[in-house]
């Protein structure tokens, strides 16, 4: 494996750890407040961290290891966020699906031969995409939003 694809797989994991961190840091009982007006909360945050982990990284990375030349469908974020907010699903068992589904795509890539990284489908409006632009995404969108919840943990315990 490249040192590149070993860098994206720790960069996975690390942005994992990361999460689980800044969420830690969140006052108790605080993770569904905001921590200013018309921002997210922790809570929203990691409702929107899972469900792109899920439903678009994971799902794509999944469908280009095993189809040739997929077409993704769009993913109307907003809406999915807004389901799963209003759900009220408990902050451990987000964050326990965010970082096992950071595991399970950084297991699938560790046993990826390098020569696979660039199988790649097409978004209708984005693009082409690849394994390793989509794997990339994901250690990078986990530790943008990282910084995001310890960003609203700093705020919320001013308050």
């Amino acid at each position: 494996m490249t040192a590149e694809h070993r860098e994206i797989i720790r960069r996975i994991r690390s942005s994992a750890e990361a999460i689980r961190q800044a969420a830690a840091s969140v006052p108790r009982g605080r993770e569904g407040d905001p921590p200013r007006e018309g921002e997210w909360s922790a809570r929203e945050t990691v409702v929107h961290l899972r469900n792109v982990l899920v439903m678009v990284h994971g799902l794509r990375i999944r469908r280009l290891i095993y189809e040739a030349d997929p077409v993704f469908a769009d993913y109307d974020e907003a809406a999915f966020r807004r389901t799963a907010v209003a759900s009220d699903e408990p902050l451990s068992r987000l964050l326990e699906m965010a970082i096992a589904e950071h595991a399970q795509i950084a297991g699938l890539l560790e046993t990826l031969p390098d020569e696979q990284w660039q199988r790649s489908g097409r978004h209708p409006e984005l693009g082409a995409m690849s394994i390793e632009l989509l794997a990339r995404r994901v250690g990078e969108h986990g530790e943008e939003h990282a910084a995001q919840i310890a960003e609203t943990a700093r705020a919320l315990a001013v308050w």
